[in-house]
């Protein structure tokens, strides 16, 4: 099948949506999704065609200013306090969507 008429998966949308809405370069957020950097820019044409690349970054600090440990705990707990059952329990699964030992 020609690149041109392979559409992507959900989890490859979702994948992508995430990667570039979270401030990734295209050829990351190709890479990620398992798929080449011209099958992306195809698809940002159509199946993502609502997707505004280079967006993500607003609001956001500049590079080189790296948080502190202090600031990347509070964060967190933030984050986390955030967090329904279900959603702690969805966190805590590993990349084959079982639960890790222990």
């Amino acid at each position: 099948m020609a690149a041109h008429l392979k559409l992507l998966t959900a989890s490859q949308l979702r994948t992508i949506r995430m990667a570039l809405e979270s401030g990734s370069t295209r050829d990351e957020a190709a890479f990620l999704a398992g798929i080449t950097r011209r099958l992306l820019d195809t698809r940002l044409r159509d199946q993502l065609a609502d997707v505004r690349v280079g967006q993500g970054r607003r609001g956001r600090t500049k590079p080189g200013t790296d948080p502190t440990p202090e600031e990347i705990a509070r964060t967190t707990e933030i984050i986390r306090s955030r967090w329904t059952d279900d959603t702690e329990r969805a966190r805590r699964r590993n990349f084959t969507g079982l639960l890790p030992e222990g």
